[in-house]
């Protein structure tokens, strides 16, 4: 028996003050189904989240994959049967809008949980038994590729885990498995091995088993603009109006005070805010108002401040919010530029993580085929370019001098995916 080195050492532990039972797991340490409802009810948020998910989540393609049996290339017609048949089971499982809805989730509680409908020998057999002793047919042995066509993968769906359901059991040192809550019946864990699920996090923070995102960190910002908007609401649907004082000079009776009050009532009503009132039996009547309300919205630069927070923390461009921000966005010249050329390489890096993400879990494993998003910003586009054209002349000089360099070498300084490639090596000019 040999033993791994690494089995001899001790790991380092997760970082947590409890230790999960099947019952229940890791705690977070803030609770999603709250943030989650503040963030719904919040259009800035939502706003945000749908700017993150379009920008990231573009167009897909695939492209096969060196097989790891067998060495070089694999032939055109096989690297293109397995994109044909990735592209089949994405259109099947409307990939794109679950990716999406992943990325959603992700952006807004720190985790996305996708599901892998796994379908294993063992379950074909055991059910092909079945079916047989039904018609008292007994077998020993069952080839399984019989009842699989040719596009089976061993993967027969793709769902989302809503991460507001959704729990992490461990032992200190690893995960071990997934678990959900279920609505239907409270108390009942459905649980998943960590092999059924692609778990991604937003950020990777403390050495904790969860996610993080600037959500969560923007919560008191989120409550405050909902607070604002409700004050606003509340004004304007009581009718707009400031509070008053009323003040009278006189002693007029008790009927008098009680008409009064009741035709002030009707002033001040919405319906009749623009009537007329008339006041008699008093030598004199003032008002005044209790409160002002500047010619600017109350508490404005309050809510820009807490929107322009939570833009931030994510990273995104000022002018994103220029709708609601509008004259208060001041920039030096230049700096929307590189505000966007930042944003857009942060863009592409969650490009790349949710491309590992995807890739390293289901599409590399089970249909030997690379997921990738189109690059829709122009800007790298331009910066590719400029990259080849720097690029260029040194793999000319290396060649010139003869520098003992293999082919793979030039692949990966003028960043050329060896899919794209024909059979063979480069031929120098």
């Amino acid at each position: 028996m040999v033993i791994s080195l690494v089995n001899l050492k001790e790991r380092p532990v997760l970082n947590s003050m409890y230790i999960p039972t099947p019952t229940f797991p890791e705690p977070r340490s803030f609770d999603l189904t709250t943030l989650m409802f503040w963030i719904k009810r919040t259009p800035e948020c939502i706003g945000v989240l749908n700017r993150l998910a379009n920008d990231i989540v573009t167009g897909i393609y695939f492209t096969a994959i060196e097989s790891l049996k067998k060495p070089g290339r694999p032939s055109e017609k096989q690297s293109q049967d397995k994109i044909d048949k990735a592209n089949r089971f994405a259109k099947k499982e409307n990939i794109k809008a679950k990716i999406k809805a992943g990325v959603i989730d992700w952006a807004a509680t720190g985790d996305e949980y996708i599901w892998k409908g796994k379908i294993t020998d063992n379950m074909i057999k055991e059910s092909a038994l079945k079916h047989y002793k039904d018609y008292g047919i007994e077998l020993k042995e069952i080839d399984t590729k019989q009842f699989f066509d040719e596009d089976f993968s061993g993967i027969s769906s793709i769902e989302i885990v809503p991460s507001t359901m959704a729990g992490i059991l461990h032992d200190q040192t690893k995960i071990t498995k997934y678990v959900q809550t279920d609505g239907t019946r409270p108390g009942i864990l459905r649980e998943f091995t960590p092999d059924e699920i692609i778990h991604g996090k937003f950020m990777e923070m403390d050495g904790r088993v969860y996610g993080y995102s600037p959500m969560e960190a923007s919560y008191i910002s989120i409550r405050t603009i909902d607070a604002i908007e409700d004050y606003g609401y509340n004004f304007f649907r009581n009718g707009a109006k400031l509070d008053r004082l009323w003040k009278y000079q006189g002693i007029p009776s008790a009927d008098y005070w009680k008409k009064l009050q009741e035709d002030v009532k009707q002033y001040v009503s919405i319906k009749k805010a623009h009537g007329h009132l008339f006041i008699a039996g008093a030598e004199k009547v003032e008002t005044e108002t209790l409160n002002e309300i500047t010619s600017e919205m109350e508490y404005r630069q309050l809510a820009i401040h807490s929107v322009g927070k939570i833009i931030f923390a994510f990273n995104m461009p000022a002018d994103t919010a220029s709708a609601l921000l509008g004259k208060d966005i001041k920039q030096s010249a230049g700096g929307s530029d590189i505000e966007d050329a930042g944003y857009n390489r942060n863009i592409e890096r969650a490009q790349e993580y949710q491309e590992n993400l995807w890739n390293s879990q289901l599409w590399v494993p089970h249909f030997g085929v690379e997921m990738h998003f189109i690059r829709t910003f122009k800007q790298d586009q331009i910066r590719q370019i400029q990259y080849m054209g720097q690029a260029l002349p040194v793999a000319e000089f290396f060649h010139r001098n003869k520098f003992p360099l293999k082919d793979e070498f030039y692949f990966e300084l003028l960043q050329i995916d060896k899919s794209f490639l024909k059979e063979g090596t480069i031929t120098w000019a």
